[in-house]
C-alpha cells in the first residue's frame, strides 16, 4: 500500500507536468520544434538505460535506488519551478530536467518491478500490477486537465507540484521496511544481456514480450489518431482533453475488475480476449465522428489491457530469479517500447497522404493480425506453473 500510495502520487505529478512542458516551451518560445525536443529529451532514456538500469539495480540496494530517482527528480522539478518562478527558464534547463526525470524514470520503474516479488506474496503479483495499473489510469484521467488548470493559474505550479510528487513518493519509499531482494551472499551474473537471455529461454515470457513490442505502436497510433480525427470533426480542445479522459477512464476500470477476471480467466483467454478486442471495436472509428464516441470505443478497446499487464507481469516477476530480476524487467521494457515511435509516425504519414479510411483500415488489420498471431501462438497455450512461496 505505500508503495502504491508513493507511485500513484509521483504518476499523478508526472502527467500534471506531461502536459506543462510543451505549453511552457510553447509560451517562451513559440516553437514546436523545441517542444519536441523537450519530449524526445524525456523519453530518450527508455532507449539508453534500460538495461544498464537492470544491471544497476540488481547490484544495489533497490529500494535506495528509487528513494534516489525520486529525490533527484523532485530537486529538478524544483529547480524548473524556481526558475519559472523568477523568470528565468534558459531552454537547456528545461531539456535538462526533463532529460533528468526520463531517466529517474527508468531506474525507479525498473527497480520497482524487479521488487514486487519480495514486497507481495506470489499469488497477489498479478493483484499488485492490477492495483499499480489502475494508479496509472487515474493519474492519466487526472493528471493533464489539473496541470493545464494549474498552468494558467501560475506557470511553476505544475512543475512545482511533481516536486511535491515526488517528495511524497520519497517519504513512502523511506517507511517502507521490508527488504527490496534477497540477501545476496555472491555477486552472481553481471552481464547486460543477462535478462535478454532469460526472456528468450522462456516461450511464455518470450511469446508476450514480442506480441507486446508488435501492439505498442499499434497503440501509440492509435492515440494519435483519434486526437486527429476528433480534431478533423471539429472538437475543441477542451473536448480532445474529455475524449483522452474517456479512453483512460476504460484502463481504470479494466484495471479495477482485473483481480477478479484473473482469478477466473486462463492467461491464454486474457491475452488473446485483448487483442480480438482491438481488432473487433477498431474499424468502429469509421462511423464515429463525434469526440464522446470515439473515446468510447477506444476506452473499450483498451478495457483488457491492464488485465493483460497483470498476468504477464505477474509470470515476469514471479518465475525471474531475484539476482536477474532488475535485467528482466529491463530488458522487457525495451524490447516491448523498441518500436513505439513507429506506429504515431506511421499514422501520420498515412494519415497525410491517403486518409481517415484508409488509415483506420490499416490499423484494423494490424489489429487483426495480432489477434490471429496471439490465437495460433502455442506458447500462450500452456503458460508455466507460478509455485507459491
Amino acid at each position: 500500500m505505500l508503495l502504491w500510495t508513493g507511485e500513484t502520487l509521483s504518476q499523478l505529478g508526472s502527467n500534471v507536468s506531461l502536459i506543462a512542458f510543451p505549453l511552457l516551451v510553447l509560451a517562451l518560445t513559440g516553437s514546436p520544434a523545441k517542444a519536441g525536443i523537450v519530449g524526445f529529451a524525456r523519453g530518450l532514456p527508455v532507449a539508453l538505460l534500460a538495461l544498464p538500469a537492470g544491471v544497476l539495480v540488481d547490484r544495489v540496494d533497490r529500494r535506495r535506488a528509487m528513494i534516489g530517482c525520486d529525490a533527484a527528480r523532485a530537486l529538478a522539478m524544483a529547480s524548473l519551478a524556481v526558475a519559472v518562478a523568477t523568470g528565468h527558464v534558459p531552454f537547456g534547463l528545461v531539456v535538462a530536467v526533463a532529460a533528468v526525470d526520463g531517466a529517474g524514470f527508468v531506474v525507479a520503474y525498473v527497480a520497482e518491478r524487479g521488487a514486487l516479488g519480495r514486497i507481495v506474496a506470489r499469488e497477489q503479483l498479478s493483484d499488485a500490477v492490477a492495483r499499480s495499473e489502475s494508479g496509472m489510469f487515474a493519474a492519466m484521467i487526472a493528471g493533464p486537465p489539473l496541470g493545464g488548470v494549474l498552468f494558467a493559474v501560475g506557470r511553476a505550479l505544475p512543475f512545482l507540484t511533481d516536486a511535491v510528487s515526488y517528495a511524497a513518493s520519497t517519504v513512502t519509499l523511506l517507511a517502507i521496511r521490508t527488504p527490496f531482494q534477497l540477501a545476496r551472499d555472491e555477486p552472481g551474473p553481471t552481464g547486460v544481456g543477462e535478462g535478454l537471455r532469460w526472456i528468450w529461454r522462456h516461450p511464455f515470457i518470450r511469446g508476450c514480450v514480442l506480441l507486446f513490442a508488435a501492439g505498442n505502436p499499434l497503440y501509440s497510433g492509435v492515440l494519435l489518431l483519434i486526437v486527429v480525427l476528433a480534431k478533423h470533426h471539429g472538437a475543441s480542445s477542451a473536448a480532445v482533453g474529455a475524449m483522452l479522459g474517456i479512453v483512460a477512464a476504460g484502463g481504470l476500470v479494466g484495471a479495477l475488475v482485473a483481480p477478479r477476471i484473473t482469478r477466473h480467466a486462463t492467461p491464454r483467454a486474457v491475452i488473446v480476449g485483448e487483442t480480438v478486442a482491438v481488432a473487433v471495436l477498431l474499424p468502429l472509428l469509421l462511423v464515429a465522428h463525434s469526440a464522446p464516441a470515439i473515446g468510447l470505443i477506444v476506452g473499450g478497446a483498451l478495457l483488457m489491457t491492464p488485465v493483460s499487464n497483470s498476468i504477464v507481469v505477474g509470470y515476469r516477476v514471479g518465475l525471474a530469479p531475484d539476482a536477474l530480476q532488475g535485467r528482466v524487467q529491463a530488458a522487457a521494457t525495451l524490447l516491448s517500447f523498441a518500436a513505439e515511435w513507429l506506429g504515431p509516425l506511421a499514422v501520420g504519414l498515412l494519415f497525410q497522404s491517403a486518409g481517415e479510411t484508409a488509415t483506420i483500415l490499416a490499423l484494423s488489420a494490424w489489429a487483426l493480425l495480432l489477434a490471429l498471431g496471439a490465437a495460433a501462438a502455442p506458447a500462450f497455450r500452456h503458460p508455466p506453473a507460478l509455485a507459491i512461496s
